[in-house]
């Protein structure tokens, strides 16, 4: 009677140790799975940096563009943010999330999480790491880095001079590299240089006196305004605003300059409304016509919307 569970346990031996050899199963060594975690636990910790990563360049992205000044390039917000926002750290940081928590169900407890603990586990850990990164400055410098050692990567430094370099448009990147002071026989002379090296003869006319200090500040700048004579290189300046991709400027910064922007769109605005007063009341006379305001008509002051009577 005690043979037939013998014959069993033979049995069970002999296919165990067939399925072993056919198998071509080796035995492994304590070490060997030890290392195994020790290299799944460190994929799922870089996977958790490279998001954290991701989700600093995306927050120095969406808090630069946050002041930007998009009614001078765009028609509106909505397209301004189809073309500025960072799609490739989007993808980045959703292809870390399924990484990390990929790995981390893989490791020899990883089986006693739930799904969505682990993934949020993974998201708070990335969020909290590039909140800090950016807090340093590492958003920018990130994304400054990889603009420069990549030709294919759109930083944002290479964004807004694809934005503002666009001398058809009215907007240029550069600075002043010459000046005259105005005469009684002839008026002030400003040459302004491009960022590809193309110089343009400015008229400042319309310029207010903070403009005039920030042109003749010698630091790069961005300029709206309008083309007057392409062939003669010569440009009708409305607006002169600071460079303002860099990692030490700050929300306040950008905010400023907003808010000094939209003073002077609407500075022009108010001349079109004083310009089209005269002619409903027909006051004119035939020199205010030579006066006429060139700014009052750029696309930026037909994109704002009017401010409120109240």
């Amino acid at each position: 009677m005690n043979q037939e569970p013998q014959q069993k346990n033979n049995s069970l031996k002999e296919s165990l140790l067939k399925r072993i050899e056919s198998e071509g199963v080796c035995p492994r060594s304590r070490l060997f799975f030890t290392c195994q975690e020790c290299f799944i636990w460190s994929i799922w910790l870089l996977s958790v940096v490279v998001g954290a990563f991701a989700v600093a360049v995306s927050l120095f992205v969406v808090t630069h563009h946050q002041y930007a000044l998009y009614e001078a390039t765009h028609e509106n917000l909505f397209t301004f943010m189809v073309e500025v926002l960072p799609y490739i750290w989007m993808v980045v940081f959703g292809a870390m999330v399924y990484l990390a928590v990929f790995n981390l169900r893989h490791t020899k407890r990883g089986y006693r999480y739930s799904l969505a603990r682990i993934l949020l586990s993974s998201l708070v850990l990335s969020f909290a790491g590039g909140s800090a990164m950016q807090f340093f400055g590492l958003g920018y410098s990130v994304d400054n880095i990889l603009g420069q050692q990549m030709p294919v990567y759109v930083s944002q430094v290479k964004l807004e001079q694809k934005l503002w370099q666009c001398p058809d448009e009215g907007r240029l990147i550069g600075k002043m590299v010459f000046s005259t002071v105005a005469t009684a026989t002839a008026p002030a002379k400003i040459i302004f240089e491009d960022m590809y090296g193309q110089r343009w003869d400015m008229d400042i006319s319309e310029l207010s006196e903070r403009d005039v200090a920030l042109l003749n500040s010698n630091q790069s700048v961005r300029l709206l305004g309008e083309i007057k004579n392409e062939k003669l290189k010569s440009f009708h300046a409305c607006g002169v605003f600071p460079w303002m991709v860099s990692k030490d400027v700050t929300m306040e910064d950008m905010s400023h300059e907003r808010e000094m922007f939209i003073e002077s769109v609407y500075d022009h605005m108010k001349k079109a409304d004083e310009r089209l007063e005269l002619l409903e009341n027909e006051t004119y006379s035939s020199s205010s016509l030579k006066n006429e305001s060139v700014c009052a008509n750029i696309a930026a002051v037909k994109r704002m919307p009017e401010k409120s009577s109240n």
